[in-house]
């Protein structure tokens, strides 16, 4: 059996989609803050400490989105889902 080796990322990531106070949207960090963009109402929220609580941070935007575009272009995991049952 071969192993795998864990290759570090040298990147830091951007943005996040998020939740906060049941709303979602993405965090980011500006160059002195972190800042909570709701999308369907464009507000812009600077977080503070005390905002932490009611914040719930989900997946990494651009993996997320490079996984959806795998997919629709016919990834593994539509490759896998797609396949018709063979009845023998």
């Amino acid at each position: 059996m071969q192993r795998v080796t864990d290759t570090p990322t040298t990147r830091k990531p951007r943005a996040f989609y998020a939740q906060l106070h049941g709303l979602s949207g993405v965090i980011t960090r500006s160059a002195a803050h972190v800042l909570f963009l709701e999308p369907e109402s464009s507000a812009v929220v600077t977080l503070t400490p005390a905002a932490t609580a009611a914040l719930v941070v989900l997946g990494e935007v651009e993996t997320a989105t490079a996984q959806y575009l795998r997919d629709l272009a016919g990834g593994r995991a539509a490759v896998v889902c797609g396949r018709q049952m063979e009845v023998g």
